[in-house]
């Protein structure tokens, strides 16, 4: 993954996981999706410890959304700005 994508993280029995694709899709959010189960280095290496986990760009690094309904406080956020 690059560093400018939205990251979500999830694995295939999370329900929420699902949740949050879908929202994400629905608001034409573009993001790449990280098997957390098959890709352990990968969201090792960004801290990520719960799923579903959406990690956004910024500046710094990532601002950090660890749960559905954070996910979903940042898709509302966003659309306001369209």
């Amino acid at each position: 993954p690059i560093a400018k994508d939205i990251l979500l993280f999830g694995t295939k029995t999370c329900p929420n996981c699902k949740t949050a694709k879908i929202m994400l899709e629905k608001n034409h959010i573009p993001y790449v999706y990280v098997d957390a189960d098959e890709s352990k280095e990968v969201t090792t290496s960004y801290g990520v410890k719960k799923a579903p986990t959406l990690l956004v760009p910024n500046i710094n690094g990532y601002d950090k959304y660890d749960n559905v309904s954070l996910i979903k406080k940042y898709i509302e956020s966003e659309s306001k700005d369209e």
